[in-house]
């Protein structure tokens, strides 16, 4: 008799550790996503910049990068992922980016590279469509002193997204500012407007 009542607790135990692992399992709400952009990019001088001299004009910017979420709840998650970038950028001679005055384009161009590492929340305004933003981590790999980028920066983004069971698609324009605190002195903040694609895996 007491075996039995033994064997019945055992399997209820049983039932009930089977059942709360496999909700823990299934509210896990981990999901990767992987994309490519493109932005129209500007490298904006400082206030005391203002007026003329050289400059530069971002061309061909595109980004590619994955990100990696964590559903907190059903509205919210937290995201972080890593970036790369890379553009053209055009010297321009007596350019001033309050004027419309001509300016004169300088060959040759430099090549521009970065890497971001984003730390975003995201908030899910309905099932298909969310807001997120937050801080990212700059390091620019190309070596010019006069717009170095590396420093803190953020980003404040829009995106839709629909899943085919486990597997989805997303697209998730944005606007990013970089160097907001720079870690060494700069005369330009390089400012985007841009749009990803990707696709994106819930495990």
């Amino acid at each position: 008799m007491k075996d039995q009542k033994k064997l019945k607790n055992l399997l209820l135990l049983s039932t009930l550790v089977f059942l709360f692992s496999s909700e823990v399992f299934a509210q896990s709400s981990f999901y990767g996503k992987i994309y490519y952009g493109i932005s129209d990019a500007a490298l904006l001088p400082k206030e005391e910049m203002l007026g003329g001299g050289l400059s530069y004009d971002p061309e061909s910017f595109r980004e590619f990068g994955f990100l990696l979420g964590k559903e907190l709840s059903k509205k919210w998650a937290i995201e972080a992922g890593l970036n790369s970038a890379a553009a053209d950028f055009k010297y321009l001679l007596g350019h001033n980016m309050l004027s419309s005055q001509e300016s004169t384009i300088l060959p040759p161009s430099e090549r521009f590279r970065m890497l971001s590492f984003p730390v975003l929340m995201r908030y899910s305004i309905f099932p298909f469509l969310y807001v997120n933003a937050g801080p990212m981590l700059d390091i620019q790999r190309t070596e010019n002193p006069e717009y170095n980028q590396s420093g803190i920066g953020y980003l404040l983004g829009i995106g839709a997204e629909h899943y085919f069971k486990k597997v989805g698609v997303f697209i998730h324009p944005h606007f990013k500012r970089h160097a907001t605190i720079p870690f060494e002195s700069t005369n330009y903040n390089l400012t985007e407007f841009g749009v990803q694609l990707g696709v994106a895996y819930r495990f």
